[in-house]
């Protein structure tokens, strides 16, 4: 007869699932904090996002004294509506590498490796939206360009008051410190850096992603982070046998005798992404010209 509180492969797997969807549910939500994100939504079972664009109607006639003046009209309409792609991951761990390496090394190593492989499809998906439609300006060097994407924003009225945050590439950071590395700090999370009051501005983003010479830089209110609640409904019910407290993730464990394996599957469908694509500027870091004599 097996000792009351005996730890058994079960148990294991549930103690690791719950260890997954709670990393991975801070690894999000610590995110959204270093980039300032406060705008969430639930998706509908449509899975769908609505992206907006401003249209402007200005009268071009110059009125005589005593004259009417013609209205001139903006307009926020909606632009396209994009599909939230599910993210559906499983992986299987055999039973010699679990004899070889202990259940515990076997299977948090394979998690550990899955989750960064979905954190770096959120990080993706991000940047496909950030380039999707921006508006684009120029500037001499990295300051003169982050300055040209701050003023552009500016002209934003729907924006008004609200933070903004820059992304830009470690080589083009590196050049501008002189060839120094770019050190992480406690803001180091998916992979992205904030640089603190960099050049005066307060939300600097360090992003691999991002290409040399370009910075990328929208308001704090532009960006949502929306996902479905997979916690709810049919679907976690039949599905889901861990989650996190808000439905980011979902994990389902189950062993195959036929195989000798022992199997997870992971899923959900979440997106960050600029509201108005127009809301975001694309500077374009622009070497200056070489002087006679050097």
């Amino acid at each position: 007869m097996a000792e009351q509180k005996l730890t058994t492969m079960d148990n294991l797997g549930e103690i690791k699932s719950i260890d997954f969807v709670n990393k991975f549910s801070k690894n999000i939500n610590d995110l959204l904090a270093l980039l300032g994100v406060t705008r969430r939504q639930e998706l509908s079972n449509d899975l769908k996002i609505q992206t907006y664009k401003w249209t402007a109607d200005v009268n071009a006639t110059n009125p005589g004294e005593g004259e009417d003046i013609p209205l001139s009209q903006m307009v926020r309409a909606k632009d396209q509506a994009h599909q939230v792609a599910w993210f559906k991951k499983r992986r299987s761990v055999s039973a010699e590498a679990i004899a070889r390496h202990g259940a515990s090394i076997a299977i948090t190593e394979a998690d550990n490796r899955l989750l960064r492989e979905i954190q770096n499809g959120i990080k993706e998906s991000f940047f496909t939206f950030l380039k999707a439609n921006p508006t684009k300006v120029k500037g001499t060097g990295l300051q003169a360009a982050l300055a040209q994407s701050w003023s552009k924003l500016a002209t934003f009225n729907e924006f008004e008051g609200s933070p903004i945050v820059s992304f830009v590439s470690p080589l083009d950071v590196a050049d501008y410190l002189g060839g120094a590395g770019v050190g992480a700090d406690a803001s180091n999370v998916f992979g992205l850096t904030l640089l603190k009051n960099f050049l005066g501005m307060q939300n600097v983003i360090v992003m691999p992603s991002v290409p040399q010479g370009k910075i990328y830089s929208t308001a704090i209110e532009n960006l949502v982070f929306a996902n479905l609640n997979v916690a709810t409904g049919d679907l976690g019910g039949l599905f889901a046998d861990f989650t996190d407290e808000t439905g980011l993730i979902a994990v389902a464990r189950d062993r195959a005798l036929k195989n000798l394996t022992y199997e997870s599957v992971f899923f959900g469908a979440n997106v960050l992404f600029a509201e108005i694509p127009e809301g975001v500027v694309e500077a374009t870091i622009e070497k200056p010209k070489a002087t006679p004599g050097g």
